[in-house]
This record gives structure tokens, sequence and C-alpha cells, in this order.
């Protein structure tokens, strides 16, 4: 089978992040303590759907020959998106470690990470439509 997989599964990591972003927002905002809850859920959500989609990744990869030349730049595609499992998996630990952590001194170390993660998901996003729209992987 040649259809590759990897596309239908990385839009949830990326829209659970980002939704795990607004609601903490929301909470630093309103103080309502059920959008800080809900957000370590999508946190924790996008992280699971991160895993899910790099193995996907990989096998979907596994359909290029060895020798091809894009292998590089799917190498430099895959680098960032561990960066962000693990940027997500800090997050995920702060928040379990310090449940009140956006009310705590570590506040700014937490967003700080979250604001990381964005850049590292979007950078990561831009690689994976080069590698589709420029580079034709997984279309030609």
């Amino acid at each position: 089978m040649n259809t590759p997989f990897h596309p239908l599964f990385v839009h949830f990591p990326i829209a659970l992040y980002f939704l795990g972003v607004l609601l903490s927002a929301g909470y630093l905002w309103r103080k309502n303590a059920d959008y800080e809850r809900f957000g370590y859920w999508a946190f924790i959500l996008s992280w699971i759907a991160a895993i899910v989609a790099s193995v996907v990744g990989l096998i979907d990869r596994g359909q290029l020959a060895f020798d091809d030349p894009r292998q590089g730049a799917i190498n430099a595609h895959v680098t960032p998106a561990i960066a962000f499992i693990v940027l997500n998996g800090l997050l995920l630990y702060m928040r379990f470690r310090w449940p009140g952590v956006l009310d705590s001194g570590r506040k700014w170390l937490y967003l700080g990470l979250m604001a990381v993660g964005l850049a590292v998901i979007a950078f990561t996003g831009f690689q994976g439509g080069e590698l589709v729209f420029g580079l034709g992987v997984g279309v030609k």
C-alpha cells in the first residue's frame, strides 16, 4: 500500500496543543479551574497524538527508497518533531509534579515552554509542508 497515513494524523497533536495553550491562557485570564484542567487534558492528548503521528510517519518513511535524496529533508523534519514530543512531555511533567504551576513562581517557565512548543510545532509543520508541496514526499 502506497498511501501515506502520516498526513491524516499530524493535525491532531497540533490542534490539541493549540487548544491546551488557549485554555491555559483562558485560565490565566478568567481563573476558571475548568480551563486549566481541560488544558492539561488537551496537552495529554496532544502528546499521545504526537507519538502516534510520529510512529505512523516513520512507517510511511519506510516507503521511500533508502538512497532517496529526500531522506535528509525528512530527517530535518523528524528532529524538531521529537523536540516537540519532549517539550510537550515536560509540560505534562511540570503540571503533574506541580498541579498549581500556573499560580506559582514556575508559571513563567511553564509559559515559556509552551511558547517554545508553539514555535517548534510551527517550524515542524512548515517543514512537513515543504516535504509534501516542495519535494513531493508521499505524492510522487
